[in-house]
């Protein structure tokens, strides 16, 4: 007795083992390429670049861990997005630290009159103020015995 050919087993798709696989990783690694592409793409803005660097370092790193820790995984794309977001971090923070430090370059290479004339704020009068300090205080006084 002869039996009928069994018929091919799901062609085209991918076995359970290697869709579960995807499933327990929980899109980390996509997210983590995602967020580090936009942290180097927004970087040069200062604090988008920080906060998305920020997030996709923590999601990369639990993506890459994961991978480390399972051997079915592969991490290559949450550490490629770890990777990008730390570049995108540190670039960021590149820009944005001075800044809030105040310790910019505004105003260098300037008189008193043309640093206090390009000034649009406060900050940058005071970032003035501090480079010309000697005359300053000859045309406006010490500002703190005010």
């Amino acid at each position: 007795m002869t039996s009928a050919p069994q018929p091919p087993a799901r062609q085209g798709r991918r076995d359970d083992g290697e869709r579960d696989r995807r499933d327990r990783d929980g899109g980390l690694g996509t997210a983590a390429l995602a967020l580090g592409l936009l942290a180097v793409g927004t970087c040069w803005l200062g604090w988008p670049g920080v906060g998305l660097g920020l997030v996709g370092l923590v999601v990369g790193f639990i993506g890459s861990r994961r991978a480390f820790h399972d051997p079915q995984r592969s991490g290559a794309m949450s550490l490629s997005g770890f990777v990008l977001a730390l570049i995108g971090f540190v670039v960021g923070a590149w820009i944005v630290v001075p800044a809030l430090l105040g310790i910019g370059t505004f105003g260098e290479g300037l008189t008193l009159d043309e640093c206090m004339a390009q000034a649009q704020g406060q900050h940058e009068e005071r970032m003035c103020a501090s480079q010309h300090v000697d005359e300053y205080r000859a045309r406006y006084g010490d500002p703190g015995t005010g």
